[in-house]
């Protein structure tokens, strides 16, 4: 499973993985770190919205 670091203003980035490749586009997993908690979602990114985020490095992926 590849994971992303979201650009964000905390310490601690917010993590973007990947949970499944479709034709369309990829379910992934989106946790935010917060000071004594995570916020953890679930959802659906289309290939575009994807390659826009890689492109302009709003995402970029984390070494295995």
């Amino acid at each position: 499973m590849k994971q992303f670091a979201i650009k964000s203003e905390g310490e601690t980035p917010s993590l973007l993985e990947l949970l499944k490749e479709t034709e369309g586009g990829y379910y992934v997993r989106i946790v935010h770190h917060h000071e004594d908690w995570e916020d953890v979602k679930e959802d659906f990114m289309s290939r575009d919205l994807f390659d826009t985020c890689l492109r302009t490095g709003y995402i970029a992926e984390l070494s295995a």
